[in-house]
């Protein structure tokens, strides 16, 4: 058997859209990601539902597994033919210890890969509105682990550390802070100088206390920062009331859980971010696509009317067809019928406008609103999940009208999802589920579990599958789309 290779890719700080190119290809075609808790976690949304996902698990005082079983597990996965990513956050080669590993798979003869990433040290500072460097007030900038192997904070050299000329960042420095400040302090910097904690760097959670460096140990523990944290020591620091810019949208500081399907959060995302939330996603579901075979065999020309009911669908379909070579130019003769906004706009990437959508985007609302459309010679394919809801095919037939149900997908739980859906639940304001087969999905993984984030429904249906599964729902949204959701948490802050 051929050795796999091992990726040593860096995730960046904790913001999603700083993976780099590079990174987010490696992810969408590993067979196995092992990865540690500093990882922004959207990103593993980026793997395919066959990969397997291994927790790590370093953080602060607590290694869910040592670093020579994480060494072992890379050498045997590879052994074993996998394609293997080793996912850590910032960059592997910077206080990642990406170096030991990769010392470790060269001794055994495997093949590896270094995938750099952008590093916390730079970064996070930039996102509190720092620059590590600038030309009035530091040529350099040096870069310090204050978590040593042997946690011994005297080795390091603060006789020199207080002498140079530039920014002091320590990384993983929380717990050494008061020893670091003293000791810089009592080998000559000065107790003035401008200093900064950043705590959870470029996320929703971000906070930054600033004070003097006499003063900024006991500041950080009057204001309760913890892990991870980093410091920033030096003249640079009193720039940020000037040069801050991040967490200023209208939903800064909220964390918002998407657990829908990858398409779907992937664009609920973007529209999140865009008012300044920090969406996670978290596909619970995915879609597995049925035989394509049944589309070349459809009779075309027999129906009048397409009705699609999600995004998903019309991905589905439109993958479908190309698969089976079926010529788009038999699908011009139908009218479209979609069940709201997001299913329609999915479509229209596709230069296909809906002729029906129904006011409130719900089953038996379609139903609704095309029946009265339908003559006694239509004839509706209605392209849906295998697993979908019965009461458009009930409607329909009950008003004598023809249709006939093509299953595209079944949606399928994902498994994988729950050790990281319930590391993320620690600190997430809000959930939103898309779908019932999401909140399905949330119930079973969560079974047994608190959480005081708001559970946020996309409708009426999703609301009712989720209460049957033992959710409480804090709101429905009005309008059932991601639109729509957002509102809900619009209304609740008064934005």
């Amino acid at each position: 058997m051929k050795t796999g290779t091992v990726f040593l890719v860096g995730a960046g700080p904790g913001d999603p859209a700083l993976l780099t190119e590079q990174g987010k290809a490696c992810l969408e075609q590993a067979d196995v990601v092992v990865y540690d808790a500093l990882a922004c976690s959207s990103v593993l949304n980026l793997t395919r539902p066959d990969c397997k996902l291994i927790f790590a698990g370093k953080t602060a005082g607590n290694h869910h597994k040592k670093q020579s079983e994480t060494n072992q597990l890379l050498a045997e996965l590879a052994q074993q033919g996998k394609r293997v990513v080793r996912l850590k956050g910032g960059d592997p080669f910077v206080f990642g210890r990406g170096g030991e590993e990769a010392q470790v798979l060269q001794s055994l003869g495997i093949p590896f890969q270094i995938v750099s990433g952008v590093s916390s040290c730079y970064s996070v500072p930039a996102y509190a509105g720092i620059p590590v460097t600038h030309r009035e007030y530091a040529p350099a900038f040096h870069v310090i682990t204050g978590h040593r192997k042997t946690e011994q904070h005297t080795e390091l050299d603060y006789a020199t550390l207080a002498k140079l000329d530039g920014t002091l960042v320590f990384l993983m420095s929380l717990s050494n802070l008061p020893a670091i400040a003293t000791s810089l302090i009592q080998q000559g910097k000065s107790p003035d100088t401008p200093a900064a904690v950043i705590q959870q760097g470029t996320t929703a959670r971000q906070r930054v206390v600033t004070a003097p460096l006499s003063e900024i140990a006991a500041e950080v523990q009057r204001q309760g920062i913890h892990t991870p944290a980093m410091t920033v020591i030096g003249d640079v620091v009193s720039l940020r009331q000037q040069l801050s810019w991040f967490g200023m949208g209208e939903l800064s500081g909220k964390k918002v859980l998407l657990t829908g399907t990858p398409a779907y959060t992937r664009k609920a995302a973007e529209q999140l971010c865009s008012c300044g939330a920090e969406p996670v996603e978290v596909s619970l579901i995915y879609p597995k696509a049925s035989s394509p075979d049944v589309l070349k065999a459809l009779p075309w020309q027999s129906y009048t009317w397409a009705v699609l009911t999600s995004a998903n669908g019309v991905e589905q379909l439109f993958a479908s067809l190309k698969q089976s070579h079926v010529d788009l130019r038999r699908l011009l003769h139908l009218h479209f019928a979609a069940i709201g906004n997001g299913t329609a706009q999915a479509l229209a990437e596709y230069g296909i406008f809906v002729d029906c959508v129904p006011e409130h985007f719900d089953s038996r609302s379609l139903a609704e609103a095309l029946i009265p459309q339908l003559t006694m010679q239509d004839r509706v394919l209605l392209l849906r999940a295998e697993n979908g809801s019965v009461i458009l095919p009930q409607l329909l037939e009950q008003a004598g009208k023809a249709v006939d149900t093509v299953p595209l997908y079944r949606v399928q739980t994902d498994l994988r999802k729950r050790e990281l859906l319930l590391q993320e639940l620690a600190d997430t304001d809000y959930v939103f589920l898309a779908s019932a087969s999401a909140a399905r999905a949330f119930a079973e993984m969560t079974a047994g579990t608190e959480t005081a984030a708001k559970l946020i429904s996309i409708g009426n249906a999703t609301t009712k599958a989720a209460e049957t599964a033992g959710l409480s729902v804090a709101e429905t949204a009005v309008q059932s789309d991601i639109a729509g959701m957002i509102a809900c948490i619009r209304k609740e802050n008064e934005v």
